[in-house]
């Protein structure tokens, strides 16, 4: 049998290491929210992939409470973050995988996701690393599988060459169909995302910032 390689999730580390409080509380609450399989209890399921500091995840969690929100990080501060964020606020419609997310691909059912959500991915800039970005074929592949019929993929960035990268692989793949194309949506923030701190990184910047919607397609 032949061995897939499974791509490397590559992200910059964090320049301080975690404080004692932060490694307590990953040690005392992630094993509780780690996701295992999907629970049929919900009506639907979100995911989150690369959820940072995790306010999305909470921002989705409360106002879809019939919802499983599920997040990919392997960031531990924004893992860290989050669960203390679930426990001060007390939501119980959250699950974490904090590996690969192309493990996790492999652990989810066919169509059954309703909404992915990949908010400002690390836009690698440096033309080295441009093999570093997340937006792929391979990675279109995986979500037309795991999307219901109709599902959406709502993707925001504020670097023009990402955006040009993220034009590219969704022009060229026949399954999804760009949804906010008239003049302007693609500049303001969908209702449905709350404000992260990327996106507030990115205007202290002064930086554009893009949000696009994509529907697979029937």
């Amino acid at each position: 049998m032949t061995k897939i390689n499974i791509p490397i999730f590559y992200y910059k580390g964090s320049r301080r290491s975690l404080s004692q409080k932060q490694k307590k509380i990953i040690n005392s609450n992630l094993d509780k929210f780690r996701f295992k399989k999907l629970k049929k209890k919900y009506d639907k399921v979100f995911l989150d992939i690369g959820f940072g500091y995790g306010e999305n995840m909470i921002h989705l969690a409360k106002k879809n409470l019939n919802t499983l929100i599920l997040g990919c990080e392997i960031y531990l501060p924004g893992i860290s973050n989050l669960l203390q964020r679930i426990n001060n606020e007390k939501i119980n419609n959250i699950q974490i995988f904090d590996k690969n997310i192309f493990l996790l691909f492999k652990k989810i059912k066919k169509a059954s996701i309703d909404k992915v959500f990949l908010l400002f991915p690390d836009p690698w800039p440096k033309k080295r690393h441009f093999k570093r970005r997340i937006v792929s074929s391979l990675l279109l592949g995986k979500l037309k599988y795991i999307l219901k019929k109709d599902g959406k993929l709502y993707v925001a960035t504020d670097s023009n060459s990402y955006l040009q990268k993220i034009f590219e692989e969704f022009f060229t793949n026949k399954s999804f169909v760009w949804i906010n194309f008239k003049p302007n949506d693609c500049l303001v923030r969908p209702s449905i995302l709350s404000k992260t701190k990327y996106e507030t990184k990115a205007d202290l910047n002064f930086s554009k910032k893009f949000f696009l919607i994509f529907k697979k397609r029937s």
